[in-house]
């Protein structure tokens, strides 16, 4: 794994990695943390009501503003053929991780995108073959979603007992509670459930200049400074899709002209056939003697002391 360990590796800034190995002409190889697309499945998808205090970094306050309102969170698990690496420098590893745990809350116009709206095609520039230093801001500057890795230990509230990622997304609130609304007004269960992520990851320049975009990818998340039980990275939900499998609806029974030319009106139920109800009867004609056989044999036992 490209992040396992990383001894002799610099940390040029937050968004530049050189390692210990070196090109022939002597400059070092870089990983870069620029925007990468993600795709994720999903299952063990929940909605969420709760009362939620107004974060006053997403809200704009007057005095008449509640403190407190309705939140919904739409919650899910994921799974993702890459694997994402958190790792500290010079140590190395931490942890790795193919699944994430989807948080997705609503949030007012013009914030999600931050001040640049970054996709996976602004990073290009900036790894694979034209790998160069990124700007100390990043490239996703004032992006509200974040991917979180968290360490439970010693944490009471937390009811996980293992190191996890968890992505908390936003969506605009009048498509969130319009998809809100259709995922409510079904009763179908749901066949599949997939999300697309941009999130500010660590990718090694041979990998970005080699891969194919089907090929599982290797990406790496920077614990920063002295933390050692959390880190994140800014990301943000760029697509939901939840697949719904339809309910099959019986056909109405109608009527019909038997053999005799009698009419027989529709009936709600397949009747039975005449085979069938031979089987039953000659079913239930051997339960009644082996019933009798036996009440014979406690009788005689009864009778003979």
């Amino acid at each position: 794994m490209r992040y396992h360990k990383l001894e002799g590796a610099t940390l040029v800034n937050h968004f530049t990695l050189h390692h210990a190995s070196a090109k022939n002409d002597g400059r070092p190889f870089i990983s870069t943390c620029v925007p990468q697309t993600v795709h994720l499945d999903l299952d063990c998808i929940e909605i969420t009501h709760a009362a939620e205090w107004q974060d006053k970094d997403f809200v704009e306050k007057t005095p008449e503003t509640p403190n407190f309102k309705l939140a919904t969170t739409l919650n899910a698990r994921g799974t993702t053929i890459d694997t994402i690496t958190v790792f500290r420098v010079p140590e190395g590893e931490v942890g790795r991780f193919q699944e994430i745990e989807i948080q997705i809350k609503p949030l007012r116009k013009g914030i999600v995108g931050g001040k640049t709206q970054a996709s996976s095609m602004d990073g290009v520039k900036f790894s694979g073959m034209s790998s160069t230093t990124v700007p100390e801001e990043g490239l996703m500057d004032g992006e509200p979603g974040k991917i979180f890795y968290c360490d439970p230990e010693d944490d009471w509230w937390d009811k996980k007992s293992e190191p996890y990622l968890q992505l908390e997304a936003y969506i605009d609130e009048d498509e969130f509670n319009s998809l809100l609304q259709r995922l409510s007004v079904t009763s179908a269960p749901i066949a599949n459930g997939r999300l697309q992520i941009t999130a500010e990851l660590f990718e090694n320049e041979v990998d970005a200049t080699l891969s194919e975009p089907w090929h599982p990818k290797q990406y790496g998340l920077l614990m920063k400074g002295e933390k050692t039980l959390y880190a994140w990275t800014r990301a943000r939900a760029d697509r939901i899709q939840i697949d719904y499998r339809p309910v099959a609806v019986p056909r109405s029974p109608t009527a019909t002209i038997d053999e005799d030319g009698e009419y027989q009106p529709p009936t709600p139920f397949e009747p039975v056939s005449a085979a069938a109800v031979k089987k039953i009867e000659k079913h239930l004609k051997n339960i009644a003697m082996t019933v009798g056989i036996g009440l014979a044999a406690i009788f005689l036992v009864l009778i003979s002391r």
